[in-house]
């Protein structure tokens, strides 16, 4: 997935202000079928499945022995199969760890099927209007976290109401023989090319979690990045019990979001140490300048005792203050679909 297209400052106004449109290159894309193909499915995402009606998308967590993210991933009910939908950055260890999984396990078969499909993504409040031409029905009527399927020019789309923005979002997932096409297309009806650069300041902005960013080298269990809300300990799931020993242990740290002064521009680099008056007390876990704030805003990890939000801090020299996530409100909140 390219980091951006023009520059970033203009591929995030896209995105806040009118249609962002991002390719996917690299994204992976499992099929899991057989009679226990959502078995199979609970037993490594950090959700079950059982439960989604065909057309549902559930989000979840799939993680290694100890617990820590392997991926974020969407997880689409296709009546008796699946799809597994996995971010560009986490795709192949988690694609290896899968199929690894699924050898053992009878009654489910898992295919990677990444290289005959292209992800492209619209992001934006004026996305569902894009969005819109490809579907035979009012784009109003489809619920978030759902998809369709639609034929365009012979070719079978899955067009599905998801996003990474906080704005309106859509994912198209195309033929690669059609990707170009399609690509063009939304470009002439007003979408902005746009970079993971431009992604990843709105996906802060939202406190949408960056795993690749904010794991470092030996990645984070969920509660790293304030994502145990997506852990359904009713279940056994493969990193389960790594959890529940850090749980019942004591976490040392938590994390916290941070906001610097109006008009700063120096981004802290990831393991920058955050300060108080008596000593260091963690580090930045990811930090991004924020176009609309008009400063640099950041997620860090911090002694959990230490952890609150409206507390003052220094980074880098600099004061900064714990808010709160999100860190603004979307354009789209507000703005009726249509």
């Amino acid at each position: 997935m390219r980091t951006e297209y023009t520059d970033t400052t203009s591929e995030y106004q896209a995105v806040r202000g009118a249609v962002g449109l991002a390719d996917y290159q690299g994204a992976g894309l499992l099929r899991v079928a057989g009679d226990d193909a959502a078995g199979f499915l609970g037993s490594v995402a950090t959700r079950p499945v059982d439960f989604l009606l065909e057309g549902q998308i559930s989000a979840a967590l799939i993680l290694d022995a100890g617990g820590r993210v392997l991926s974020e991933v969407s997880i689409y009910c296709a009546g008796g199969d699946y799809l597994v939908e996995i971010w560009p950055a986490q795709a192949k260890a988690t694609i290896e760890h899968l199929l690894t999984a699924a050898a053992g396990h009878d009654g489910a078969t898992v295919t990677d099927i990444s290289g005959e499909v292209s992800v492209l993504g619209l992001e934006g409040p004026g996305s569902p209007q894009i969005a819109q031409k490809f579907l035979p029905f009012p784009i109003s009527s489809m619920a978030y976290r759902s998809f369709v399927t639609a034929e365009r020019g012979g070719q079978e789309i899955l067009i599905s109401r998801t996003g990474v923005s906080g704005e309106y979002g859509y994912k198209l997932q195309v033929p690669v023989a059609a990707a170009d096409s399609v690509r063009t297309e939304l470009i002439e009806h007003g979408a902005v090319e746009v970079g993971s650069d431009a992604l990843d300041i709105c996906r802060m902005e939202m406190r949408f979690a960056n795993v690749e960013a904010e794991g470092g080298s030996d990645g984070q269990q969920p509660f790293a990045f304030g994502l145990q809300w997506m852990v359904d300990f009713s279940h056994e799931f493969v990193g389960k019990e790594a959890l529940r020993s850090s749980w019942e242990a004591g976490l040392p740290t938590a994390p916290v979001c941070w906001v610097a002064a109006e008009g700063s521009t120096t981004i802290p680099a990831a393991g920058t140490p955050v300060s108080v008056a008596d000593g260091e007390i963690g580090t930045v876990s990811h930090a991004v300048f924020s176009p609309s704030l008009g400063r640099v805003i950041g997620t860090a990890q911090v002694r959990a005792p230490l952890a609150g939000s409206g507390l003052e801090y220094s980074i880098g020299g600099g004061p900064v203050q714990t808010i709160s996530a999100p860190f603004l409100v979307a354009t789209s909140f507000g703005i009726p679909l249509e």
